[in-house]
């Protein structure tokens, strides 16, 4: 990456992070706390997609990420979220934001949000940590195997 592209990426991040940190009204879970620090529950590359994606609804394109670590579908990113607690309640809230296909263990719920909700995450109360789902590679001998080269 050039400099600039790095440059543009943390002023982004450092803008989104303080968006992301301002309550929602009318959005389940509370705020975080009042310590004047960036949230730290949602990964950096969710909240870059999140700017990306925005920007692009902007200009009336298609998304288009470049980042590998993150699987986008239909305008949702496939994520991984910690909880603090009690997972059910987790996945409640982040189906409420709208995430499909929401799947439970242990204590991580992982599904397709919508990218336009990726700033929201920061307000859960139940949400530990949010960030992209492990891409998976593709194999040439049992599925869920590594491939070899």
């Amino acid at each position: 990456m050039t400099n600039l592209v790095q440059c543009r990426r943390a002023v982004v991040l450092a803008l989104i992070t303080v968006v992301a940190a301002a309550p929602l009204p009318g959005c389940a879970g509370s705020a975080p706390s009042g310590t004047g620090k960036p949230s730290a529950k949602v990964d950096p590359d969710l909240l870059v997609l999140h700017e990306s994606y925005r920007e692009a609804q902007q200009r009336g394109a298609d998304l288009r990420s470049d980042n590998s670590r993150l699987r986008v579908v239909d305008g949702r990113v496939v994520i991984d979220a910690t909880a603090t607690g009690d997972a059910l309640v987790l996945q409640a809230d982040l189906v409420g934001l709208g995430m499909r296909h929401a799947a439970l263990f242990g204590r991580i719920v992982s599904g397709e949000l919508p990218i336009a909700a990726i700033p929201t995450l920061a307000t859960l109360a139940s949400l530990a940590f949010a960030r992209p789902a492990a891409a998976q590679g593709r194999s040439r001998g049992q599925p869920g195997m590594p491939s070899r080269p």
